[in-house]
This record gives C-alpha cells, sequence and structure tokens, in this order.
C-alpha cells in the first residue's frame, strides 16, 4: 500500500479527534448550537473556495439515488454525538467507541457491498480485530 493512502487516513483521524476536543471544548463555553453552526461555516469557506478553484459542477445529479446525499445528515450526527460525549466520557473511550461503531459498520458495508463499494467479506481474522478494539474499550473502562 502507497504511504499516502496510510497516512491519510491517520491525518484524518488526527483532524477527528481534535475537532471532536475543540468543540467540546468551545460547546463548554458557548453552547453545542454554536459549534454546530461554525463547523457548517468553516466547512462552507473551505469548499467555497476549492469550487471557486475547480469550477462549480451541479451537485444534484440525474439518476442519483436520494440516500447518496444523507453525507451532511451524518457529518451532523457525529459532529453533535462526539462533542457531547467528548467532555462526559472522557476523549480517549469516546474515540475508541467511535472507532468501534466505525469498524462494525465498515465490516457490513464491505461484506454486503453496500452503497456500491466493492465486496470483501467478514473473515475470523476481520472479528478478531473487532474483538481487539472492543478489548481496548473494556481496558480504557478499567479503573
Amino acid at each position: 500500500m502507497p504511504l499516502f493512502l496510510t497516512l491519510l487516513p491517520l491525518v484524518a483521524g488526527i483532524a477527528a479527534t481534535l475537532q471532536t476536543a475543540t468543540n467540546s471544548a468551545l460547546a463548554a463555553r458557548t453552547s453545542l448550537m454554536n459549534v454546530i453552526l461554525i463547523n457548517g461555516v468553516g466547512t462552507l469557506i473551505p469548499v467555497a473556495a476549492w469550487m471557486a478553484a475547480q469550477g462549480i459542477r451541479p451537485a444534484v445529479q440525474p439518476g442519483t439515488p436520494v440516500g447518496l446525499y444523507t453525507g451532511g445528515l451524518y457529518g451532523f450526527v457525529i459532529l453533535t454525538a462526539l462533542a457531547f460525549a467528548f467532555a462526559r466520557v472522557g476523549g480517549a473511550l469516546t474515540v475508541a467507541l467511535f472507532i468501534l461503531a466505525q469498524g462494525a459498520t465498515a465490516l457490513v458495508v464491505d461484506h454486503f457491498g453496500l452503497l456500491g463499494q466493492a465486496r470483501d467479506p467478514i473473515s475470523a481474522a476481520k472479528v478478531a480485530g473487532m474483538a481487539l478494539v472492543v478489548a481496548g474499550i473494556l481496558l480504557l473502562r478499567w479503573r
């Protein structure tokens, strides 16, 4: 696997954790609603600049299933849930539970080839990997 394809998800993971910590701290000083608004604006500005540089293409394409336009709703759920939980259960546990849910969902998406993804069946090794994530969560909770 090319180094870039290894580094890219790692950078995204760092950004997601720092975003969650920042959002949680901001929510404690203002409100969760303000965090959502600021993140929306903070997303729109670079997207608008990117679109201006690349040329604007229609967002809605004929024949595209409506369900494929739900990414923004997922982003809202992610941002809101993580910002709320981070300060209440701790950063490490919040991120570990998030990773568990992502991994389990990814296994299902891969196994069934959902949303147009290539099929990649669940294996014993993948289940063992998820079991290790669960073990990590239990260790994080161990006092």
